[in-house]
């Protein structure tokens, strides 16, 4: 870290003061101007205003007929980030002086531990939190290095562990980054290894070895969340899980994906300069591109389409630059999936990996998807499925085959009556089709606008002539594709459906 001159710091905490006693001001000014404004209004025409200035007015509370002034504690301010100017003062430079003086006391605290000889990430220097203790960070190291030759005794090392995970996770950021930077990458490595080997130690039959995997991704999540971006690279090579492969990917081995024409070739991670929400978060925004995980994104279309904010309230950028993903598992309990801020793209830069209409949420989602359902696979673990398996991770909830007929659960089949699908749709469900493998060099005469084989779609609206008009994860300029009932049950099978949170 360098030394930063931008500012004062002794300047800056004598203006944090100031504002902490203009706060104090704020309820008696409020008081003032409130017994002001409702004696002019008391003394004007009807309909005529003490202010037209609508924050002002709402200090008005009197009518025609009340007698003014009322008495001392109706003129009392109220409080809160919700009152009415002035008062609202009190609530807003009361926080902005606090954080002002704790970020001073973090960039005091950090000079003061540099001075003592801790590596410092430029990033965590004006983070809002505690000043950094090197105490910590030593116990920390030991405890880490520690694991390389403990004898964990006949309970096994799952007590020693949880240990080190409450130690790790209970650091600042910049605490965590010197913790990091120190460590050596065997030490690290051998705590990956540690967390994962569930084996029997031989002693004792009943002992506890490694973590759930529960523990150990909430784990790693918080910590990746909170790091700086200089030890991300140190970090993923201890812990792979991470970082989801793509050497198992069409889009690698092909070098395209051969469905849509994405290039591949030269796939590489890049960190994309787009934020991550541009304008909010839309079904539209969504561009599956060069891994075959149509079956995801038309999953993820359908509630963008539904409920396209609570899509938007399950991503976060961190101030590290990671993006937490929240992501269900099978069990119904949701995770925030932390990814590091690179997405693949080919050769050239151009993006391989989903992308929106200017922002980059979209693949995230799937990078974050691809780590929770790939595994061990990534990428290559979340190509050619069912939208139904991906439905889960979304939103907490099942989807289900729509099938009608047979008695008593036997002979029933596949419902492709539109009328039907449109019923559940206007109940409020998400619908999700497939088409089956085929020739698309030699396509039937009667195929609909927009088809392809072998991929999955997700229903858009129906058309009063009824039709069923369905959309294309790969987005604009793939067209929406208009079905008739004869083409429906010809060329789309498959129909799921599944509740929007």
């Amino acid at each position: 870290m360098t030394d930063f001159h931008g500012f004062d710091p002794d300047q800056l905490t004598t203006f944090a003061g100031t504002l902490d006693t203009l706060a104090g001001h704020a309820a008696g000014l409020h008081q003032q101007l409130t017994t002001l404004l409702n004696g002019a209004q008391q003394n004007l025409p009807p309909g005529q205003k003490a202010s037209n200035d609508p924050a002002l007015q709402q200090l008005v509370t009197v009518f025609p007929g009340v007698l003014w002034p009322p008495l001392p504690n109706q003129t009392a301010a109220p409080s809160g980030p919700n009152a009415p100017l002035p008062a609202k003062l009190t609530s807003e430079l009361g926080t902005m002086q606090g954080e002002i003086k704790r970020r001073i006391a973090q960039l005091k605290g950090v000079q003061v531990f540099e001075a003592a000889g801790y590596p410092v990430d430029a990033a965590s220097v004006f983070l809002d939190e505690k000043a950094p203790d090197g105490k910590k960070v030593d116990a920390a190291l030991k405890a880490l290095q520690a694991l390389q030759h403990t004898d964990f005794g006949v309970n096994g090392d799952t007590d020693d562990l949880d240990k080190l995970a409450a130690t790790l996770t209970g650091l600042t950021s910049a605490e965590l980054d010197a913790v990091i930077t120190k460590a050596s990458p065997a030490d690290l490595a051998h705590y990956n290894e540690l967390m994962n080997d569930h084996g029997d130690s031989g002693w004792n039959p009943f002992d506890s070895n490694g973590v759930d995997a529960d523990v150990r991704d909430a784990t790693l999540d918080t910590l990746l969340s909170r790091l700086g971006p200089e030890n991300f690279d140190k970090f993923l090579a201890a812990f792979p899980g991470l970082q989801p492969d793509f050497t198992g990917t069409g889009a690698y081995k092909d070098g395209e994906n051969t469905q849509n024409g994405v290039n591949a070739s030269g796939l590489h991670w890049g960190v994309p300069t787009d934020p991550l929400i541009a304008d909010g978060v839309s079904v539209d925004d969504i561009h599956q591109r060069g891994l075959g995980d149509c079956w995801y994104f038309s999953s993820l279309c359908s509630v963008a389409q539904r409920d396209p904010k609570f899509l938007q309230d399950g991503i976060k950028q961190n101030p590290n630059g990671t993006v937490s993903v929240r992501v269900w598992d099978q069990r119904g309990n949701f995770r925030w999936v932390t990814v590091t801020p690179d997405l693949l793209v080919d050769g050239d830069g151009y993006p391989v990996s989903a992308t929106g209409s200017g922002d980059t949420w979209p693949g995230y989602y799937e990078k974050a998807f691809a780590i929770a359902f790939g595994g061990d696979k990534g990428y290559g673990g979340i190509e050619n499925n069912n939208p139904g398996k991906s439905v889960p991770y979304l939103t907490g909830h099942s989807g289900s085959d729509i099938k009608t007929g047979g008695f008593l659960g036997i002979g029933k089949h596949e419902d492709k009556s539109i009328a039907d699908l449109k019923k559940i749709f206007d109940s409020g469900k998400a619908i999700t089709v497939l088409t089956p493998d085929g020739d698309e060099d030699n396509p039937p005469a009667d195929l609909p606008d927009g088809y392809h084989t072998d991929h999955a779609y997700y229903v858009r609206r129906f058309t009063s002539d009824g039709k069923i008009v369905l959309g294309n994860p790969w987005g604009s300029p793939s067209p929406e594709v208009v079905v008739s009932q004869e083409q429906f049950d010809k060329y789309f099978v498959d129909p799921q459906e599944f509740e929007i949170p």
